[in-house]
């Protein structure tokens, strides 16, 4: 369940990059004073101020790709699966022509001009609406005792789950949709299969680091790695695991992130911040890029100046076991491998690890 919710997010930010220009221009009536666009890696590609409820937008076109609107204030994983959030839900489109019309009233969505923009807002609404339903269910089940239930809902759940994903991909191989499909399906279809579907896939798949990251993974099943970006700018790959850096005597910070979401990018600086202040007093700091492919992850560590160890997990088993269902996530552990404190942002890093190293 927990790839269906990183999918999901992935599914909510797209990306774009062309020469020609997308004008989008929309109304709304939602309590908001801007609106954004934003890539799929979290860049801000504009924004606009909301003037009588209207606003235009510009961006590249790129019809194997894809941006989403955002309205207001950037909701975080957590906000975003909630309930509270339906309404400020990102919007996703696909740039492939000159002008887009969006029109937003009373929580329903109209975009004009762009079957394909429609289409995805479509299928993105349904998977979440599925995902939310269901779960809903399930968890008065579990409630309520019901083991059988629960597994009769869960199976249907994934039925219904992979049936629309795999129709979905087969009729989107080459743009965003179908990429968006296949992340979703990866919850549900067996390794041979998922190899086979990403192998069939066009430029739209390919240029997809968590699908990359995971095919890389199944096509290998490499032992577990470790990369470090060294000073010189060469980054070095070698045998190691997460137990080698989580509960052999120090203080570890660990940062769940990956290169294709901006939340986890802006909040590196302050990793590396606190990796600079500390590490000579012997607290240690190590990377987790979930669901992520290799290039992409050393690609983003050159950017953002990223030097200490990455523990690598295209598969998520690492992020599975410490339930982990948003990212970045950053945790905090003691010398003896027990967590002191998780979910840290921002100058919570710094005052967390600040009462221990001292």
């Amino acid at each position: 369940m927990k790839r269906i919710l990183f999918a999901l997010v992935a599914l909510a930010m797209l990306c774009a990059c062309n020469e020609n220009v997308c004008t989008i221009s929309g109304t709304l009536t939602d309590p908001v004073d801007s609106v954004r666009l934003v890539s799929i890696s979290g860049d801000v590609l504009d924004v606009a101020t909301v003037n009588n409820g209207s606003f235009t937008l510009k961006c590249a076109i790129d019809p194997e790709t894809g941006v989403s609107i955002i309205r207001g204030a950037m909701p975080s994983e957590e906000l975003y699966y909630s309930e509270d959030a339906v309404q400020y839900d990102p919007i996703p489109l696909i740039p492939d022509t000159k002008r887009i019309k969006v029109n937003i009233t009373d929580g329903q969505t109209e975009i004009k001009g762009s079957p394909l923009s429609q289409e995805i807002h479509d299928f993105q609404q349904w998977a979440r609406d599925t995902y939310l339903s269901d779960v809903e269910t399930i968890s008065a089940l579990e409630q309520a005792g019901d083991s059988i239930g629960i597994m009769k809902k869960s199976e249907e759940l994934a039925n219904k789950m992979a049936t629309r994903c795999r129709e979905v991909y087969q009729a989107h191989k080459n743009d965003a949709i179908g990429a968006q499909a296949l992340g979703l399906l990866m919850e549900f279809a067996d390794e041979d299969e998922f190899i086979a579907l990403y192998e069939q896939g066009g430029e739209a798949v390919k240029a997809d680091a968590g699908l990359g990251g995971y095919y890389e993974h199944l096509k290998s099943l490499p032992e577990q790695a470790v990369i470090t970006l060294l000073e010189s700018g060469e980054v070095v790959k070698e045998k190691g695991t997460f137990e080698d850096y989580v509960g052999t005597g120090n203080y570890t910070l660990v940062d769940f992130w990956a290169s294709w979401c901006g939340p986890c990018k802006a909040e590196a600086p302050n990793v590396i911040a606190v990796y600079e202040k500390y590490r000579d007093k012997g607290l240690v700091v190590i990377g987790v890029p979930v669901n992520d492919k290799q290039e992409a992850t050393e690609k983003a560590m050159r950017d953002l100046g990223i030097h200490y160890p990455q523990v690598l997990d295209p598969s998520m088993e690492l992020a599975e076991r410490f339930n982990i269902t948003g990212i970045p996530h950053i945790i905090l552990f003691a010398p003896d491998g027990s967590i002191v404190a998780a979910g840290l942002r921002g100058a919570q890093i710094d005052e967390a690890v600040g009462k221990v190293m001292k």
